[in-house]
C-alpha cells in the first residue's frame, strides 16, 4: 500500500504508541483521524502534526461505547470521505494478582482491550467493504501469545484479539479486508510512569522503543495488497515485561 493520501483512523492516539504511529504514518503521507478520550491531548497532537505538514482531524470518543465508535468512523468519513486503514491501538491493563482481580477490573480490561477492537472494527467495516477493501491493524501484545503472572485479564483480552482477528480474516479476506496483529513486549512509553511498579532507567532501556512499534505498523501497511501478515512479534531483551 502506498500510504500517500490514505485515510487512517488511530485509536488511543493522543500519546504513547498511538501518537508515534500517527507521526510515522503522517510522514508517509497518510491523512489521519486521531481518537482518544482527552480533547486537550488530541488538540496538542493535531497541532504538532499539522505543523509538520500532515492532514489531521480528531474526534473525542470512548472506544468501549458503540455510539462513540460509530461517531469516530463518521468523523473520518466526514473529514476525508472514506476509511482505508483502522489501527486499533487503545487499551488498558495494569497487573493485578488473580485473587485480587475483581469483576470490575476484569470488565474494564476486557472492554478496553477486546470489546473496543470488536466495536471499532464493526463500525469501520461497512465503509471499507463499500469501497472494495481496507486494512485493520491490531496493536496487541505478546500477552496474546503467552500467559503471565498477575496479568490474567490482560492475557485473556489479548488472546481474544488474536482469535477475533483470525476470524475476521477468514470471514472477510476474500472481500478485500486485510487484518494484521502486532504483538510487542514491553514498550518504553510514559504509561509505565503511572504504574505501581516504578521502572528504572535501566529497565526502561531494555524495553522496545515506541518508534519500533510504529515502524512495524508502517511496514505491515507497505506490503502488497494481497499480503496477509498473521502477526509481528516483538520481544524485549529479557522478559516481555522487561522486569
Amino acid at each position: 500500500m502506498d500510504l500517500h493520501n490514505k485515510v487512517v483512523i488511530i485509536t488511543g492516539a493522543s500519546s504513547g504508541i498511538g501518537l508515534e504511529i500517527a507521526r510515522v504514518l503522517a510522514a508517509s503521507g497518510a491523512r489521519l483521524l486521531l481518537s482518544a478520550r482527552r480533547a486537550d491531548k488530541l488538540l496538542a497532537a493535531q497541532t504538532d502534526l499539522q505543523a509538520a505538514g500532515a492532514e489531521v482531524a480528531y474526534h473525542v470518543g470512548d472506544v468501549t461505547s458503540e455510539a462513540d465508535c460509530r461517531a469516530i468512523v463518521g468523523a473520518a468519513v466526514g473529514a476525508f470521505g472514506t476509511v482505508d486503514v483502522l489501527v486499533n491501538n487503545a487499551g488498558w491493563g495494569p497487573p493485578k494478582p488473580l485473587l485480587e482481580l475483581d469483576e470490575d477490573f476484569w470488565d474494564k480490561t476486557l472492554n478496553a482491550c477486546l470489546k473496543s477492537v470488536y466495536l471499532m472494527t464493526r463500525a469501520a467495516l461497512p465503509t471499507m467493504l463499500e469501497k472494495g477493501g481496507g486494512t485493520i491493524v491490531q496493536i496487541s501484545s505478546v500477552a496474546g501469545k503467552h500467559g503471565y503472572a498477575e496479568r490474567a485479564a490482560y492475557c485473556a483480552a489479548k488472546w481474544g484479539v488474536q482469535g477475533f482477528t483470525e476470524s475476521l480474516k477468514d470471514e472477510f479476506g476474500d472481500q478485500g479486508i486485510r487484518a494484521h496483529v502486532i504483538n510487542p513486549g514491553a514498550v518504553a512509553t510514559p504509561w509505565w510512569e503511572n504504574t505501581d511498579d516504578a521502572q528504572t532507567d535501566e529497565v526502561m532501556a531494555r524495553m522496545i522503543p515506541v518508534g519500533a512499534v510504529a515502524e512495524a505498523v508502517r511496514w505491515v501497511l507497505s506490503q502488497p495488497d494481497m499480503v496477509q501478515i498473521d502477526e509481528v512479534v516483538m520481544r524485549t531483551f529479557r522478559s516481555p515485561w522487561a522486569g
